[in-house]
């Protein structure tokens, strides 16, 4: 698609800085949610929030901002393209697991309202973060880092689901240029050990160890198919990649 036009709402978060550093989009405009009152949102065909109400983490919906569903009611009748950055974890069952919930609660609101719209159920971003977010790249960055040793709270053999934030970007990108909408997952498809991350990065920092914790969780192995997705945009990765990316990151804290 052509002449894009882009609205990034959000401009502090995780995503958003990831997004601006590598996009190839380039009419983009980055706004923070507290400006969505004065924005003129018919100046854009797309529109993607980033920005994260804290109180999602903890709170029922019901007490949460509803960030989402307020764009949504500004631009129900426009013709733009909202964007959702949602998780996977609104595949978990957990009861405990109120993130998740509150995510598929807010994709739910934006259907209802808003069918020009496009909902990416991603898995675990990789990219370099050592701030005190609390995700897990960054907390293995910062331990790294300050202690020189990583804590892991799950068995070493817990596998999950990784895609690295430049493939997330080059994704998206294409997402948005071909004018896409529906709900997909946004995924590496391949199942990589906790602790080989881990290695890679301490391998590419110099030094360090990993520590497991006296509590060890429930192992919450996963992987995301992404069948739906490659059927509309061509990429291609593997373990390989994504282990060497880890060695890289390592690398980056040590500079």
């Amino acid at each position: 698609m052509s002449n894009v036009k882009l609205l990034v709402i959000g401009k502090k978060s995780l995503l958003s800085n990831c997004f601006k550093s590598k996009t190839s989009i380039k009419d983009v405009t980055y706004q923070s949610y507290k400006n969505i009152n004065e924005i003129r949102f018919n100046k854009y065909t797309h529109i993607i929030n980033f920005s994260i109400d804290p109180k999602i983490y903890k709170n029922d919906y019901s007490f949460t901002n509803k960030i989402d569903l307020r764009i949504c009611k500004k631009i129900k009748n426009l013709n733009c393209i909202y964007i959702f950055p949602s998780t996977r974890l609104i595949y978990s069952r957990s009861k405990n697991n109120l993130y998740g919930i509150n995510k598929k609660k807010i994709e739910k609101d934006i259907l209802k309202i808003k069918k020009k719209s496009l909902i990416l159920r991603i898995s675990n971003i990789l990219t370099y973060d050592i701030s005190s977010r609390n995700l897990f790249i960054s907390n293995l960055l910062r331990s790294l880092k300050k202690n020189s040793f990583v804590k892991l709270d799950i068995s070493k053999s817990t596998y999950k689901d990784f895609i690295v934030s430049d493939l997330f970007v080059k994704i998206l990108d294409e997402l948005i240029k071909k004018n896409i909408i529906g709900k997909f997952n946004m995924s590496s498809n391949i199942p990589i050990q906790v602790s080989e991350i881990a290695n890679q990065i301490i391998k590419g920092y110099g030094v360090g160890k990993i520590m497991m914790s006296k509590k060890i969780k429930k192992n919450d192995s996963f992987i995301l198919k992404n069948d739906k997705l490659k059927k509309i945009v061509r990429f291609k990765t593997s373990k390989k990649e994504i282990l060497q990316y880890c060695l890289k990151l390592g690398k980056k804290l040590n500079a």
